[in-house]
């Protein structure tokens, strides 16, 4: 039972950015727990409950935006390498002159560089974020 509550927590840490896109950060985690904690105590849901009760405690006692824009620097420079690889990838198809590989080289480089645009949006936020508090 505890790795799932730790993967249900886990998701709405990760859920954050995307479930309160006004809020980023900690707020965002927040947010989305306490509104999945709206919904399970809606369906009488009590471990759900309970187990999102406690993921909210754990971010609010220990969530720093200043980690959090640490992680977000680390994932866009492996997004970054990522996209990096797949242009190289791209180029060596194109080279081969294999129509069918070129498109499926694209079609992971497109989604390479989507995940990179999304991440620094999210990147840009935290640091807003950050060095709003800072000031």
């Amino acid at each position: 039972m505890n790795k799932r509550i730790a993967v249900l927590a886990l998701g709405f840490w990760l859920a954050g950015p995307v479930v309160a896109a006004s809020a980023v950060g900690c707020a965002a985690k927040r947010d989305a727990l306490v509104s999945a904690l709206s919904e399970a105590r809606a369906h009488d849901n009590d471990r759900q409950v309970a187990g999102l009760q406690e993921a909210l405690n754990n971010v609010e006692a220990y969530c720093d935006d200043g980690a959090l824009l640490k992680e977000s620097d680390s994932k866009l420079a492996e997004l970054k390498t990522k996209v990096d690889e797949r242009l190289s990838e791209l180029q060596s198809a194109r080279v081969e002159g294999k129509p069918d590989k070129i498109a499926k080289k694209q079609t992971k480089l497109d989604e390479a560089q989507a995940k990179y645009q999304q991440e620094q949006i999210h990147n840009g936020a935290l640091r807003a974020l950050v060095d709003s508090k800072g000031k």
